[in-house]
């Protein structure tokens, strides 16, 4: 990895690259491992509950979520638009249940831009076995969003989101490759 990094991408790279360990750790089935069987915890219970709801769980949807969404938000969002329009579009089309009183929406809702702000303010519910609610407040307005992403498309929500991030990191990578 680059070592001429601000500290706003070093936060980006660092948090993006822990909430891929735990996809990776899901994806290598650590709590069915002898690793994880020998391991030793501070706290016991904590163990006997990660076994109970697994790595990929709603807490780490949350990690990603913030990883991928809140952090990054001044760093690339601007480079990355298009892929961010991108992704706005996948939402509108598999969302469902979506009100929104926000005047800025009045001619295209901003899904990323609502979903981000329900989860930096921990607005966010996970109906089992059925969808991601996410909601979105301005208390100085009044105006409130809500909408409803079925389970069954916030994996690929979060591929996508990824995919930007991939890119962002080769494109840095690049860039400091040349000197610049």
């Amino acid at each position: 990895m680059p070592t001429s990094l601000s500290p706003q991408q070093n936060l980006l790279f660092q948090s993006y690259f822990t909430v891929s360990l735990l996809g990776e750790l899901s994806n290598n089935d650590l709590l069915n491992s002898d690793y994880f069987e020998g391991m030793t915890f501070g706290a016991p219970w904590i163990k006997e509950e990660l076994g109970k709801i697994g790595v990929d769980n709603q807490g780490s949807a949350m990690m990603a979520l913030y990883a991928m969404l809140v952090i990054p938000r001044e760093t690339i969002h601007q480079t990355y638009s298009s892929d961010y329009d991108k992704i706005d579009a996948f939402l509108g089309k598999h969302t469902r249940n979506t009100t929104t009183t926000y005047l800025s929406d009045a001619n295209s809702v901003r899904y990323l831009r609502h979903i981000r702000n329900a989860v930096a303010h921990a607005r966010v519910e996970f109906r089992p076995s059925d969808a991601v609610i996410f909601e979105d407040e301005d208390n100085r307005t009044s105006e409130t969003f809500s909408m409803e992403l079925p389970l069954n498309y916030f994996g690929e929500f979060l591929n996508q989101l990824q995919m930007v991030h991939i890119a962002y990191i080769r494109d840095l990578q690049q860039s400091i490759g040349r000197g610049g």
